[in-house]
């Protein structure tokens, strides 16, 4: 499946202002689905089109959402005993609202990945994992449903 036009301008919108070429987008509606999203040159290529698809409906549409962005850095965060490096993670978000994608601050993205949802506990934060501030995204290229 190819991502409409619209997706794709809003993948275009979202990673504008975001460093680097490997992604897994996450998006928070009833149900949580991710896809990994590589930029290549002027495109992009999404494992599960679906998910962007999705994103731009519920962008589109007014609906409320959350969407998580990890991206894959070329920083060494780690070495595992067996040899093999793992790199830094910078993890972003923001809220999907009233037509738009409304950035969270580093803060409140470690406090949404380092607390049990259950009992409110603190949780220790992903090893090699960096919670930063999302940028603000223009939305006016994006055509509407």
């Amino acid at each position: 499946m190819k991502l409409s036009t619209g997706a794709l301008a809003l993948l275009r919108s979202l990673l504008r202002d975001v460093p680097g070429d490997h992604h897994v987008l996450t998006l928070h509606t009833h149900h949580t689905v991710s896809t990994a999203v590589d930029r290549r040159a002027e495109t992009f290529d999404a494992e599960h089109p679906q998910v962007v698809e999705r994103l731009y409906a519920a962008v589109t549409g007014g609906a409320s959402a959350s969407v998580v962005l990890r991206t894959v850095t070329d920083r060494i965060s780690h070495t595992l005993p067996n040899g093999v490096e793992i790199p830094v993670e910078l993890v972003r978000g923001w809220y999907v609202t009233d037509h738009r994608l409304i950035p969270l601050d580093g803060a409140r993205m470690f406090d949404a990945h380092c607390t049990d949802a259950a009992s409110g506990e603190p949780l220790p934060p992903e090893h090699g994992v960096e919670y930063t501030g999302a940028p603000e995204i223009d939305l006016t290229p994006l055509p509407r449903s």
